[in-house]
């Protein structure tokens, strides 16, 4: 005996994955999608992320060769 609703919709939603090729054929595409999808989000993260340390280290060496030129610090 089914016992709530949403075992009844994941229970109907195996039997239809089950019974039907073109709905396992739908199902794969979506999931294909979905991970280029995360593997693009993560790709372009991971870019933004060397970016932006790439212009910390660059603001950093500045403000080194500033200090490192003002004759009152020496």
């Amino acid at each position: 005996m089914i016992k709530s609703r949403v075992g009844l919709i994941l229970g109907a939603a195996a039997l239809w994955l089950a019974l039907s090729p073109e709905a396992r054929k739908t199902v794969r595409r979506w999931a294909v999608r979905g991970t280029e999808t995360v593997l693009d989000l993560t790709e372009m993260a991971k870019d933004t992320g060397s970016a932006a340390q790439s212009r910390l280290q660059s603001l950093t060496a500045r403000n080194e060769e500033t200090i490192s030129k003002n004759p009152a610090d020496n």
